[in-house]
Formats: C-alpha cells, sequence, structure tokens
C-alpha cells in the first residue's frame, strides 16, 4: 500500500492539477499496488507520518497567501518528513511556500524557509514575449532523471531566485528567472517545478521514473506501461 497526501486539494487546484493525482493512482493500480489517497486543506489536522507522498499544487496568488499562512503550522513536521527521505511533489507556485521569502508588490512575507531560494512577484518583463505582470506559454525542458524531455506550460507570475538544485534545465522559456536557465528545484525526494500541463499528465516517463523509485522505497515492483499518455506525449514531440 502506497499512502498519498493531496493537501490544499481544493485551494491549490487552479488548473485542474487533481488530474495529477489520478495519474499516480492509475499507474500505482495499473501495477496491482494498492494506493490511498487522502484530501486535507487548511485548519485540519495531518499526521505526515502516514505518507509516502505528499503532493500540493498551485493556486492564485490569494490562495497561495491562505496557505502559507496554514501550512507554516507543519513546519517542522515538513522537515522531518523531508530528511526521512519521503516524496514531496510540488507543481505550478506551491514551490515557493517552501522558500524563505516572498517579496511581493506590497511587502515581503517570509515562507516556511525550509530551503533557501526565495520569490520575487513580478514587475517588470524580463523573458522575451512574456508580459509585464505574468509569464504565459509552453516550456521544453530536460533533466538528469531521465533521457526524455520534459513538456508542459507555465503561467505564473514569480520570479525563483538562489536555487542551487535545480530540477529541469531549460534553453527555451521560461527558467527560474531571466538570469539562468535552471527551472524548478530538487533536493532528496523534493521535486519541485513551476511547470504544469498536468505535468505527471503530459510527462508520463517522468511519472514512472518518480513511481519507479517510490514503489521500491516500499519494496514494490512498479513497470512502466505503454498507454495513451506515451502516445500522446510522443505525438506532440512529433509536431
Amino acid at each position: 500500500m502506497i499512502n498519498v497526501l493531496h493537501l490544499y486539494y481544493d485551494l491549490l487546484n487552479l488548473y485542474g492539477e487533481n488530474a495529477n493525482i489520478r495519474a499516480i493512482v492509475y499507474n500505482l493500480e495499473k501495477n496491482n499496488i494498492k494506493v490511498n489517497v487522502d484530501l486535507k486543506s487548511i485548519k485540519e489536522k495531518v499526521d505526515f507520518t502516514k505518507y509516502d507522498l505528499v503532493y500540493i499544487g498551485s493556486g492564485d496568488e490569494e490562495a497561495i497567501e491562505l496557505a502559507l499562512d496554514d501550512i507554516k503550522r507543519f513546519k517542522g513536521d515538513l522537515i522531518k518528513y523531508i530528511e526521512e527521505d519521503k516524496f514531496l511533489i510540488l507543481t505550478g507556485n506551491a514551490m515557493i511556500l517552501f522558500g524563505s521569502s516572498i517579496l511581493t508588490n506590497d511587502n515581503t512575507e517570509d515562507g516556511l524557509n525550509i530551503f533557501d531560494y526565495y520569490t520575487e512577484y513580478i514587475t517588470s518583463s524580463k523573458f522575451k514575449n512574456a508580459s509585464t505582470d505574468r509569464i504565459v506559454g509552453e516550456v521544453f525542458e530536460s533533466t538528469t532523471l531521465i533521457k526524455e524531455k520534459i513538456v508542459g506550460f507555465q503561467n505564473r507570475c514569480d520570479y525563483v531566485y538562489d536555487v542551487k538544485t535545480p530540477l529541469f534545465k531549460t534553453t527555451h522559456k521560461f527558467s527560474n528567472n531571466p538570469e539562468t536557465t535552471s527551472e524548478g528545484f530538487t533536493y532528496k525526494n523534493v521535486y519541485a517545478t513551476h511547470t504544469i500541463g498536468p505535468l505527471l499528465i503530459r510527462n508520463p516517463y517522468f511519472t514512472d521514473y518518480l513511481l519507479t523509485k517510490l514503489s521500491k522505497t516500499k519494496k514494490l515492483k512498479y513497470k512502466p506501461i505503454n498507454d495513451t499518455a506515451k502516445k500522446a506525449y510522443k505525438k506532440y514531440l512529433a509536431n
């Protein structure tokens, strides 16, 4: 049995990213691996020791602020969870919750400060073809974790700085900030990226990588499956 927590499932689901959870469940169940998914949100009790994987998706700026206020009560539990090599997947702007600070247009808010990177909300356009206050567009990335490319979409209003261990690299918009080709963040079994799509639907080979590694921690055997997601991925890259 693999136990999954979808944290802030209702608040941070701006782009239908609960599909990432469905991808996890689908692939595990195709491997005859039982999976349980719990849904938790603001003000609810959470026992992180119960979970093998925690997923947090993206939300608008108001939702992120609400989530940040709430998640701070779990800081100690999350540090322990991360250091015990448990899996944490963050997509969209969920990654900014875990940094040191968030510089908004009005003030600076403290993040969880579990990791050293920090966020600045966009006040001027620094990426080509990006508006003054948002980054919107398709992305193509690479990673050392798998040989296949990462594809997806970004719709965000922030730059992230001081990421020393990026998850992805991109030669085609958009990276963490205009001064780097790095995108996302990784540490132990933390996988954070602004790339949505949803990420695990559009990137089945990356999903296989994560679930193979996760299953091994539970002494379960995971075998990648060939399905329509892989066909769609190959067709997209061929266009």
